[in-house]
């Protein structure tokens, strides 16, 4: 009995003045974020130029805990960055990090991410909120995986990517057309148009 007590409470209360104010609340924040254009998310969350495309900034780095030892020297347990594509801005070029990543999708556009695995296989897997025709809200990147994204539509896609272990600088490898050419000839359409020109 206590527990329909409580269930009834919970749906009487949703009837309530103020649970239909909080929907409403709800709602509008929904369409704000939905209708902000790409120089206020820039501006709001304090993005910067990436030099592969697109636009990021630094969220997250785990320097309160212990750091990792790896071939290339200590590392942060995990590092996170806020990342965006924009219509004129809209490509990541091939690039290829030593640590696992994990894409997840806030706002905007979908993105769509083309990669190609050290065996030569390539998957293609669009990152946003269309889940019932497939896209995915997150996705995962092994290291070593090279990767490049495009957004094909919409004035922005705004995305977080949170790396482990944690990322540095040098540990994101530019790879340029001729060198993905060698390794995977069999991508050749794709890679001259994703890839950068040395």
């Amino acid at each position: 009995m206590a527990t329909l007590g409580i269930c009834l409470s919970m749906y009487l209360a949703s009837f309530s003045p103020l649970a239909s104010t909080e929907m409403t609340n709800e709602k509008m924040t929904h369409k704000t974020m939905n209708t902000l254009t790409k120089e206020q998310v820039i501006e709001q969350l304090n993005l910067s130029h990436h030099f592969e495309g697109g636009y990021f900034r630094q969220s997250f780095k785990a320097d309160h805990r212990d750091k990792v030892t790896t071939a290339r020297g200590e590392r942060t347990t995990m590092t996170a960055i806020y990342y965006m594509l924009t219509n004129d801005n809209s490509v990541d070029h091939f690039h290829t990090k030593y640590s696992d990543g994990i894409e997840f999708y806030h706002m905007g556009s979908p993105i769509t991410y083309h990669m190609i695995y050290p065996d030569g296989h390539y998957e293609k897997v669009v990152v946003g909120p269309d889940i019932a025709n497939g896209q995915q809200l997150q996705l995962a990147v092994p290291g070593g995986t090279y990767k490049a994204a495009e957004l094909t539509d919409g004035d922005y896609g705004l995305v977080s990517e949170a790396v482990s272990p944690g990322w540095e600088p040098e540990d994101m490898i530019e790879v340029f057309q001729h060198e993905l050419l060698e390794k995977f000839p069999q991508h050749k359409a794709l890679i001259e148009r994703l890839a950068n020109k040395k």
